[in-house]
C-alpha cells in the first residue's frame, strides 16, 4: 500500500467533505449545536416542571368506610407541619412543608379524577376490607404477572408489610399525569409523617421511657469515594453516547462518501486512477475517522464544559477523576471501536445503491450498536464474563471498570484482542466488498433485483431477521400486555418464529416444502437423534462450563435468570408444552427453517452452521447464554445440512428443552457433574453424529457441497 497516495486520497475527501455544506452541517455543526440545547432545555423543562408542582394546589376528595378517620389524620399532618416543618422525610423537608392540599367533595371521585377534576382521591379501607383488596392483588400478581405496587397504588416499598385486619387508606392516582403523580407521593409522606407522630405520641402516654426516635440510630456510610461514585455514573454511558456520535458524525460522510458518489458518478472516476482498492478504502476510512474521532472530541468538551459549569443537575459531591492512565487506556479502547464503527458505516454504504437507501440501512445499525454498548448499564455483568468476547459490549463494561479505578489488566488485554480482531476483520471486510465490481454504479441492477421473488430472498433474509431480533428485544421486554410468561412466550414464538417466517414465504413465493426443509428421514436418523438428545445436552453443559472457567458468569445471575425463566405456578404438562414443544417447533421453522434457506448459498456449509449458530445464541439475548445456546445453534443446524429436513432438528430441539426443564424441576445438578460425565457424553454424542453422517442426505443447494 502506498501511503503517500492514501494521503492525497485523504486530503481530497476531507476538502470534498468541508465543501459540501449540507455535510459539514449535518455531520459537524448540528451534533455539536444539539448536545448544548439539549442540556439546556432540558434545564429548563425541569425547573419549569420542579416550579410549576411546587405552586399547584393539589386537590383531593376523600371516600370510603372511615372519611372522617382520614380527615383527622390530614388536619394531624397540618398542625405538624405548622409547629416543625422540618420533621418531613429527609431531603424532601422543604417541598413537603410547601405542599398545598384542598379537599373537593364529589359523589364520584373516581369520575372526577378521569375527568381532571381533582388530581387524586383518598380511599379508606376497614382491616376486611383491606384483606380482600391484598388477596385480590396477590391473585392478580400469580394469574397475570403484575408486579407495579406504585402504578397500582399499593404499598410503597420502604413501608413495613401491613398485618392482616389493620385498616388501610388507598391513594388514587393517574400515573400518566404529572400533577397526580407527584400530588399522590406528596400526600403518602404526609400520612406516614401523620401516623409515626400519633405512633410516637401514643408511646409516650404509656411510658416509653425515651424519645422513640432516640431508641436506636440508622446510619449508612460509603467506603467509595465521590470519584468512584461518579466514574460508575458516567462509566456506564460513556461508551453509548460515544457511540452515537461516531455514529450519527460517520453516517453522514460515510454515506456521500460512497453511496452519495455513486449518484453523482465520481465513485467510478476515483476507481480508473492508479490508486489501488485497498488505497482507496483506507482514505476514506481514515475520512470517516477523522469526522467521527472530531464530533466525539466535540461532544466530550462540550459534556465535560457543561457539567462543570453545573448547568444540568448533578449528584452530590460530583467529582471526575482521570489519571493519566485512565485516559490512555481509554484511548487505546476506543480506538478500535472507531476503526469498526467506521468499516461498518462504510460497508453499508457501499451495498447502498444511493444515498437514500443507504439512510434505510443506517437505522437497524444504529439500533445494534447502541443495543451492545449498552452491557454497562445491565447489573451484575463484570468483565471476567462472557461478556469480554463481544465486541464493543467489552469496552463498555471495561470503561466502566476503568472509571471506578478498577484496573483488570489481563481482562483489559483480552477486550483490546478482541476488538482488535473484530475491527481488523470488518476493516478486511470492507475494502473486499467495495472492490465489488456490482457495488460501483448505483445504476447497475444484480439478476436478483431484476427477477425479484425466491431470487431476492437471500438478499433481504438478514434484514428481516435484524428486525425480528429489534422487535424481540424492543417491543415484547417493553409492552406491558406481555409481561407475564405466557404471552411473552407465546408473542415470541408465535409472532416471531412462526408467523414472520410465514409471512417471508408468502411474500418471496417460496415454496412451502423447500424453505422448511419438510423432508422425511431415514428410521435410523430418529435413532440416532434420540442418542444426541441426553449426550448434546451434556456436552452443551460442559462447554458452557468450560467457559465459565475463563469467563465467570455471576451465581446470583443465573440463580436469578432461573427463577424467571421456570414459573412455579404452572401444570407439569403446561411447562413442557410452553418451554419444550412449542419452542422446538417454532424455533427450529425460524432459523433452520427459512434462515437456512435464504443463506444456505451464501456460506460454506461448515461456516453456515457457525452462522446460524451465533444467530440463534444472539436471539437469545441474555448474554451469559451467547455460548452454550449458540453451540446447541450450530449442532441443530448441522444436523439440519447431514438430513436436509427439519424434523430431526425439532424433535432435538424439544428434547434439548424437555431434559433441562425436568433436572430443573427435580433440582437435578446436570451443570454441576464431573467431567468425566461430559467427557463421556462428548463420545456418545459423535457417535450419534457419525451415525447420522453415514446415513445423510444432504440439505439441496449448498454453497460447496461436498458432501457425497
Amino acid at each position: 500500500m502506498n501511503w503517500n497516495t492514501v494521503r492525497i486520497i485523504l486530503v481530497h475527501e476531507l476538502r470534498m467533505l468541508v465543501r459540501d455544506r449540507r455535510t459539514v452541517i449535518l455531520s459537524l455543526v448540528l451534533p455539536v449545536v444539539v448536545m448544548p440545547l439539549m442540556l439546556l432545555g432540558t434545564r429548563y423543562v425541569n425547573l419549569r416542571r420542579a416550579k410549576s408542582l411546587e405552586e399547584t394546589t393539589y386537590e383531593y376528595a376523600v371516600t370510603g368506610s372511615d372519611p372522617a378517620k382520614v380527615r383527622a389524620l390530614l388536619w394531624r399532618a397540618r398542625e405538624i407541619l405548622k409547629e416543625a416543618p422540618a420533621k418531613g422525610r429527609g431531603d424532601d423537608d422543604a417541598a413537603l412543608a410547601k405542599f398545598k392540599f384542598e379537599e373537593v367533595k364529589l359523589e364520584d371521585p373516581e369520575a372526577g379524577l378521569k375527568s381532571k377534576e381533582i388530581h387524586f382521591y383518598l380511599e379508606s379501607l376497614t382491616g376486611e376490607e383491606a384483606d380482600a383488596l391484598a388477596r385480590k392483588k396477590e391473585q392478580e400478581k400469580k394469574t397475570e404477572g403484575a408486579d407495579g405496587d406504585e402504578r397500582r397504588g399499593g404499598a410503597s416499598p420502604e413501608e413495613p408489610r401491613r398485618l392482616s385486619g389493620v385498616p388501610s387508606i388507598v391513594i388514587h392516582f393517574q400515573g400518566d399525569r404529572d400533577a397526580s403523580q407527584n400530588g399522590q407521593r406528596r400526600m403518602r409522606q404526609l400520612l406516614t409523617l401523620a401516623r409515626r407522630s400519633g405512633r410516637d405520641a401514643l408511646l409516650r402516654q404509656h411510658g416509653f421511657p425515651v424519645e422513640p426516635e432516640q431508641v436506636i440510630a440508622v446510619d449508612s456510610t460509603s467506603v467509595a469515594t465521590a470519584g468512584q461514585v461518579t466514574g460508575s455514573y458516567i462509566g456506564r454511558f460513556l461508551t453509548l453516547f460515544l457511540i452515537m456520535f461516531m455514529l450519527s458524525g460517520g453516517s453522514v460522510a460515510a454515506m456521500d462518501s460512497i453511496a452519495g458518489e455513486k449518484e453523482r458518478g465520481s465513485l467510478e472516476t476515483l476507481l480508473t486512477t492508479a490508486a489501488r482498492r485497498n488505497e482507496i478504502v483506507a482514505a476514506k476510512q481514515l475520512g470517516i475517522l477523522v469526522v467521527a474521532f472530531t464530533i466525539t472530541l466535540t461532544q466530550v468538551a462540550n459534556i465535560l464544559l457543561y457539567l462543570n459549569l453545573r448547568v444540568i443537575e448533578l449528584p452530590k459531591d460530583f467529582i471526575i477523576e482521570a489519571p493519566p492512565a485512565t485516559i490512555v487506556t481509554l484511548l487505546l479502547l476506543f480506538t478500535p471501536v472507531a476503526v469498526l464503527v467506521a468499516s461498518v458505516l462504510l460497508m453499508v454504504s457501499a451495498y447502498a445503491k444511493s444515498y437514500k437507501e443507504a439512510q434505510s440501512y443506517f437505522f437497524p445499525v444504529y439500533l445494534i450498536c447502541v443495543f451492545v454498548s449498552l452491557a454497562a448499564v445491565l447489573p451484575g455483568i463484570s468483565l471476567r464474563s462472557a461478556v469480554v468476547i463481544v465486541p464493543v459490549a467489552n469496552v463498555s463494561v471495561a470503561v466502566r471498570e476503568l472509571m471506578v479505578g478498577k484496573y483488570d489488566w489481563p481482562m483489559i488485554f483480552v477486550t483490546l484482542a478482541v476488538m482488535a480482531a473484530a475491527s481488523a476483520w470488518m476493516a478486511r471486510a470492507s475494502a473486499k466488498m467495495l472492490s465489488m465490481e456490482r457495488l460501483i454504479t448505483a445504476s447497475e441492477a444484480d439478476a436478483a433485483d431484476l427477477a425479484g421473488g425466491s431470487a431476492l430472498f437471500p438478499k433481504h433474509v438478514l434484514r428481516w431477521y435484524a428486525l425480528m431480533w429489534a422487535i424481540i428485544f424492543a417491543v415484547a421486554s417493553n409492552v406491558p400486555q406481555l409481561a407475564t410468561f405466557r404471552r411473552q412466550l407465546l408473542f415470541n414464538e408465535l409472532a416471531i418464529f412462526l408467523v414472520a417466517p410465514l409471512l417471508m414465504i408468502r411474500k418471496y413465493r417460496l415454496n412451502l416444502r423447500e424453505a422448511l426443509a419438510l423432508r422425511p428421514v431415514k428410521p435410523v436418523v430418529w435413532l440416532a437423534t434420540l442418542l444426541a438428545i441426553p449426550s448434546g445436552h451434556l456436552l452443551a453443559l460442559g462447554v458452557f462450563r468450560l467457559a465459565n472457567l475463563f469467563l465467570p458468569v455471576p451465581e446470583q445471575v443465573l440463580e436469578q435468570f432461573s427463577r424467571n425463566v421456570v414459573p412455579r405456578d404452572l401444570p407439569t404438562w403446561q411447562l413442557f408444552l410452553w418451554i419444550s414443544v412449542l419452542p422446538g417447533i417454532c424455533e427450529e421453522i425460524g432459523f433452520r427453517g427459512t434462515l437456512l434457506y435464504g443463506l444456505r448459498r451464501k456460506f460454506h456449509p461448515v461456516i453456515l452452521a457457525l452462522v446460524i449458530g451465533i444467530i440463534f445464541g444472539l436471539f437469545h439475548v441474555t448474554l451469559f447464554r451467547i455460548i452454550p445456546t449458540g453451540f446447541m445453534g450450530v449442532i441443530l443446524t448441522a444436523t439440519a445440512l447431514l438430513t436436509g429436513s427439519i424434523f430431526p432438528g425439532m424433535l432435538a430441539h424439544a428434547g434439548n428443552n424437555a431434559l433441562g426443564l425436568w433436572a430443573g424441576l427435580h433440582e437435578f445438578p446436570l451443570a454441576r457433574l464431573d467431567w468425566w460425565f461430559y467427557a463421556a457424553a462428548a463420545v456418545v454424542f459423535s457417535l450419534s453424529m457419525y451415525i447420522i453422517y453415514r446415513n445423510r442426505t444432504p440439505y439441496p443447494g449448498l454453497r460447496l457441497p461436498r458432501m457425497k
